[in-house]
Parts: structure tokens; sequence; C-alpha cells
């Protein structure tokens, strides 16, 4: 199996950076001061999004360098992880711009590691996926597969969010926000991240589709 050398050389960046990055986060002298950072010491950052979502990425982009350069192979469902896991790192880069820059703060949310992992990181997964990866030659319908990191994510945060509340013996749960607009707002807010996050594949896909098609 033929890849690009810029594809391997992307994938070669990707996956150790990604590491480096959240351990820059995780050990971070400032990282239990102040929530609005959304940064926490040690294993307490794999509570964010952002964090699992570029470690998935990393992972995913190692199994593409094994499968690709040692196999010799690119199985269908390695393009999907690609596909999955590149949405959910554009949805991390999109929240950023969209909603937790304006909230937070835009030099909190582009420093240090997370320069990396919310901005960085994410456009070079999505032009490795765009330029060099067959996703367009997917059927149409594995764009929804791009929803699954956004949907097991919400689920595990409205759950913790429904047992503890906001906040409950000092610790934050609901550290991005989303209850700041009202209770009765978390559906709508759930259903528009689904659906971003479709629409976030479905582009790419279509990108993708376009431009191997020139």
């Amino acid at each position: 199996m033929n890849i690009p050398v810029e594809s391997i050389v992307l994938n070669g960046v990707i996956a150790p950076l990604s590491v480096i990055a959240w351990l820059q986060l995780a050990l971070a002298s400032h990282a239990t001061d102040d929530q609005t950072r959304l940064a926490s010491r040690g294993v307490e950052s794999l509570k964010y999004f952002t964090v699992l979502s570029n470690l998935l990425s990393a992972l995913t982009c190692l199994a593409y360098l094994v499968s690709c350069c040692l196999l010799g192979l690119l199985p269908v469902w390695l393009v999907v992880c690609k596909l999955v896991a590149t949405t959910a790192v554009m949805i991390t880069f999109l929240t950023v711009i969209a909603i937790l820059g304006p909230a937070f703060g835009w030099k909190k949310m582009y420093e240090g590691g997370n320069l990396w992992l919310h901005l960085v990181l994410p456009l070079l997964a999505a032009v490795d996926l765009c330029l060099f990866v067959p996703v367009g030659q997917l059927t149409v319908w594995l764009t929804l597969l791009g929803m699954c990191p956004t949907l097991l994510y919400g689920v595990g945060y409205l759950g913790a969010l429904l047992r503890h509340g906001p906040e409950e013996n000092g610790k934050v749960y609901d550290f991005y926000g989303f209850l700041r607009w009202g209770e009765n707002k978390v559906p709508v807010v759930a259903v528009a991240m689904l659906f971003g996050s479709w629409v976030v594949a479905l582009l790419m896909y279509g990108l993708n589709y376009l431009l191997h098609a020139l």
C-alpha cells in the first residue's frame, strides 16, 4: 500500500505531539488553580473532550502508520477510524472558536499544550484526512459514525451532571459551562453538538471526494 510521504510525515508528527501536548497540559503548574483554563493535573485531565479526542487521533495515526508502512494495508475500518478521530478533534477546534474562546478567553484556550490540542493538531489531522486518506471512497452514510465520540462523551458528561449537579463538594462537573444557558437548553445543545459532528464529518468527506476527483 503506497501512501504519500506527506501523509506519513503528518501522521508521524501528530501521534507523538498529541501525547507530548497532553503531558504538557497535565503536568502544568497552573492545572489545578484555574478551571477556566480547562486544565487539570494527571489523569484528571482525561475528563476533557479535547484531550480524549486528540489521544484518539494519536492512536489512529499510529495504527495508520503501522498498517500502511509495515503491513502494506489500508482496511476500510481504519479509514473510518481516521474520519471519526479527525471529526472529533475538529469538533474541539470549532467548539473553542465558537464557544469556549469567547467564554473563557482566547489566551487561556491557546496557552501551552492547548495551542497544540485546540488548534495545530486538529488542523494537521484535517489536512491529512482531506488530502491523503481515501475517505471519499466510503459510503456516505458512514459519516454518521463521526457522531460517535461526541455521543459517547456527551452521555458521560450529562450522566455526571445528573448525578452530581454542576458542582459538588468543591469539584466542578460542568467545567464546560453548558448549564449557563439553563437546564432547558441542554437537550438543544446536545442535539446541536451531535448534528454539528455529523456536518463536520460530511464536509470533510465531501472535500476529500472533490479533491480526489480533480
